[in-house]
C-alpha cells in the first residue's frame, strides 16, 4: 500500500510539536544489520527498522517497516496519524499496529501527542541524529558514573 497525502488528515500542531516527549524510560537496540548498497526505498526504511531491533520472529510482513514509512511520509507533509489510519493504510489490525507503535515509542523513534503518533523529527537523518544524542546522553552519564567508581574503589578495598 503506498502513502498519499489525505487533506483530511490533521496537521502537526505546535502545542504537538512542543509536548513532552516519552524518551525518559527509552529502551534503545541497536543491531548490526548487513547492508546491501542496491536497496530500494521501501527495503532501506526496513534496514533501519531492523538496525533498531523491531523485526522479530514474528514480524515476518515487515509491519514495523510499513508502520514506520506511513509516519516518516507523513512527517514530511507535517501530518500526524492516529493508530486506526495506520492500521487501515497498511491492511493490519489495530491491536497489531499499537503493539509495533508502543515499541516505536519506547525506543524513542516516534513521539505521541493524544491519538496521534509522529516521527520525532522532520527527517529521518535528524530523527537519527537525534536518538544517536539520546545514546551519547546515556553514555556521558554511563561513564561519569563509571569514574566515580573508579575513584572510590580504593577507598572500599581500605574498608574490606
Amino acid at each position: 500500500m503506498s502513502f498519499k497525502k489525505n487533506d483530511n488528515l490533521p496537521i502537526l500542531k505546535d502545542s504537538l510539536k512542543n509536548s513532552i516527549p516519552r524518551r525518559s524510560q527509552s529502551k534503545i537496540i541497536i543491531r548490526k544489520v548487513e547492508l546491501d548498497e542496491n536497496m530500494l526505498f521501501n527495503e532501506k526504511i526496513a534496514w533501519i527498522c531492523s538496525s533498531f531491533g523491531f523485526f522479530e520472529e514474528i514480524d515476518k510482513n515487515k509491519i514495523a517497516a510499513s508502520i514506520f514509512k506511513e509516519l516518516f511520509l507523513a512527517k514530511t507533509i507535517n501530518q500526524v496519524l492516529t493508530s486506526t489510519t495506520i492500521s487501515q493504510r497498511i491492511g493490519m489490525s489495530r491491536g497489531s499496529v499499537i503493539n509495533h507503535l508502543n515499541k516505536m515509542l519506547n525506543s524513542g523513534l516516534i513521539e505521541k501527542s493524544g491519538k496521534y503518533y509522529f516521527l520525532r523529527a522532520k527527517t529521518m537523518h535528524t530523527t537519527i541524529e537525534e536518538i544517536e544524542d539520546d545514546t551519547k546522553h546515556i553514555f556521558s552519564r554511563i561513564k561519569k558514573i563509571a569514574k566515580e567508581i573508579d575513584n572510590e574503589t580504593d577507598q572500599v578495598i581500605r574498608m574490606k
